[in-house]
């Protein structure tokens, strides 16, 4: 397998800690970045990123950007891919900086692995329905603040834009809108980049570009090539009427990849749930729990990944119906199983199930 050496972007692009909000903008957008490592003289100190601007409700042009770094972890040449993959995923940060002797010898981003996705087997056969998030997206009747609350909610860099029967229509880019808010007079002036909706009256499709999507059984491969191509951190999942079925990011694949060096037992990737589902969140990590330490004595899984995605489907007489679908990677494992059903846990302990007896099968097989 290939090295951080082989994949990082050498003698990156930096910025001063004392560079201002409004210039540290400017060059991302310029150099079409999201991330930049920030340096004291020639000392890496930490990240400066769109998403850290844009998590602030109020900002002010004018300060300085040491204000905002985020400490993080450093790579080495010689480490392994999968090193980096772990330090990316537990620390949630686009790249990570390759320091040697304190200073900045390179750069590995989510982008660079996504480069390189081929170097990981378990995610041949894999399609963008497997890993895709529920869709989301702006419409293009919106005010740019709501727009900007879904960015913020969803943490990302992009967003698409649909109309209201799910028809895909284009995407807006953060550095689109930081630009359009930078250029306008009457919150410029002031020196402050806010979360106030005094926005003035402005057409979206001025913001917006052309879409980006796959389809929904399409392969990784495939989806990885988009998001690169096109300097995007996620793309839309389209069925064959291109309506968006859902959102494939960088993040979900990453999240994917299993890693033999990794030493934290089963890592869970969760999606579809949101932050009042707390009693499912708990169902979720308290079943896993379980169903590893029974799993491991089949298989002697020691480490890997489990994804679990929900969808819940309302009637109209107020009861939910859970699908789920999940996939287990590990070592020679990679597998998917989803039910669906009215009892949240029934239908996660049948899926469970169905992994223990599908091993057991091919054990007797065997």
């Amino acid at each position: 397998m290939k090295t951080v050496e082989d994949i990082m972007t050498e003698n990156p692009l930096t910025i001063d800690e004392e560079t201002t909000v409004s210039l540290a903008l400017n060059r991302m957008r310029d150099n079409k970045i999201a991330q930049l490592p920030v340096e004291s003289g020639k000392k890496y100190m930490g990240m400066i990123s769109y998403r850290d601007i844009l998590r602030r409700r109020s900002i002010h042009l004018n300060s300085k950007i040491k204000n905002f770094v985020t400490k993080s972890p450093e790579l080495k040449r010689r480490d392994t891919l999968e090193r980096a993959v772990n330090l990316l995923r537990d620390s949630a940060m686009g790249a990570l900086p390759v320091v040697e002797n304190g200073k900045i010898a390179g750069v590995v981003s989510r982008t660079d692995i996504i480069k390189n996705i081929e170097e990981f087997n378990e995610l041949k056969g894999v399609q963008t329905f497997d890993l895709m998030q529920d869709a989301y997206f702006a419409k293009p009747d919106e005010d740019l603040e709501s727009i900007l609350e879904k960015v913020r909610a969803h943490d990302v860099d992009t967003i698409n834009v649909a109309d209201e029967k799910t028809n895909l229509l284009g995407l807006i880019r953060i550095e689109n809108i930081l630009d359009y808010e930078m250029k306008t007079k009457e919150r410029v002036r002031k020196g402050d980049f806010t979360g106030e909706r005094n926005h003035p009256d402005i057409d979206i499709n001025s913001l917006m570009e052309q879409p980006v999507f796959c389809y929904e059984d399409e392969d990784l491969f495939t989806a990885s090539e988009e998001l690169v191509k096109n300097h995007l951190h996620n793309i839309a999942i389209c069925d064959k009427g291109k309506k968006i079925v859902g959102v494939l990011s960088v993040d979900d694949i990453i999240s994917s990849l299993w890693s033999k060096e990794s030493t934290e037992g089963i890592l869970v990737n969760i999606s579809g749930l949101g932050a009042g589902d707390t009693d499912l969140y708990s169902t979720i990590y308290s079943m896993v729990e379980k169903f590893t330490e029974r799993y491991s004595k089949l298989e002697n899984l020691k480490n890997g990944t489990m994804n679990i995605h929900v969808v819940k489907h309302h009637s109209e007489e107020g009861r939910i119906k859970y699908s789920i679908r999940t996939r287990l990677i590990g070592r020679k494992i990679n597998m998917t199983e989803s039910s669906s059903g009215w009892n949240f846990g029934k239908v996660l302990s049948d899926i469970f199930d169905d992994y223990e007896s599908r091993t057991k099968r091919e054990k007797e097989k065997n």
